[in-house]
């Protein structure tokens, strides 16, 4: 199993990131979590095998 570790900046609060986040983990079967941050930043967490892990860092 492989894990990534992500944090994205910019605007990604208030805008649909995580439920898009949490949509496209699921479709490629995924686990982890997403959350915000005070500063405005998103945080995820993901593990999956090489072909899932590679679908989703890529959406």
């Amino acid at each position: 199993m492989r894990h990534i570790h992500i944090v994205v900046a910019g605007r990604v609060q208030g805008v649909g990131f995580r439920a898009f986040t949490q949509q496209v983990a699921v479709e490629n079967d995924i686990v982890g979590w997403v959350r915000n941050h005070k500063n405005g930043s998103v945080e995820i967490e993901a593990a999956g095998n090489d072909l899932q892990i590679d679908q989703f860092s890529r959406k």
